[in-house]
């Protein structure tokens, strides 16, 4: 981000990823459906089984493949990859927190247990001194918006991942959709608003 634009990044997850340690029943499962790339790191953690993998997005069947699947990607949204999944035979593996289940097996394999701002994004919000916020997921999102403080933030621009991730914020604040959703097209909007 440095390079493709004037920002200085502020990195504050919202969210702590840890492995249920739950084992799926794969009898009578022929492919697997990620909706994240946290998805696939918790099932390779589970198992060295790979099953053909459907994902949602390029980083995601990127991710998959670089643990040893063979990875299909959708367009980036769970509409989309429900699209190309195959009738039976599918196991959807996702966190506790799913805006979507894909499949009638599914199982929830990691929690994403909530995290508070950091002390200094905090310090920073609270000073309307961010000029832009970038959020990845619905849940981060809300997230995001339980830690905002009761006060316009004027200057603040926030940039969503897709229409699902602006939906979870509140109508207040001045937010842009990426036109895909990807962290090139996130990029590629930061970039635009704020060159280098």
């Amino acid at each position: 981000m440095r390079a493709q634009t004037s920002l200085t990044p502020v990195i504050s997850p919202m969210q702590d990823m840890r492995d249920l340690g739950v084992v799926p029943d794969l009898s009578g499962i022929s492919a697997l459906a990620f909706t994240s790339k946290n998805g696939v790191e918790a099932f390779a953690r589970l198992t060295n089984m790979r099953l053909p993998a459907y994902c949602v997005g390029d980083a995601t069947a990127t991710r998959a493949r670089a643990l040893g699947f063979a990875a299909q990607a959708a367009a980036g949204t769970a509409e989309g990859l429900a699209q190309i999944l195959p009738q039976t035979g599918v196991l959807h593996l996702h966190g506790q927190h799913v805006r979507q289940v894909l499949s009638l097996n599914h199982l929830a394999i990691y929690s994403q247990d909530a995290m508070p701002l950091s002390d200094e994004a905090q310090a920073l919000l609270l000073e309307n001194a961010f000029d832009a916020v970038a959020l990845f997921s619905p849940r981060s999102a809300a997230l995001f918006a339980e830690s905002l403080p009761e006060t316009p933030l004027p200057g603040l621009a926030v940039y969503a991942l897709s229409e699902a991730v602006a939906a979870a914020l509140p109508n207040r604040l001045n937010t842009r959709i990426c036109p895909v959703p990807s962290a090139k097209a996130m990029l590629g909007l930061l970039s635009a608003d704020f060159p280098a």
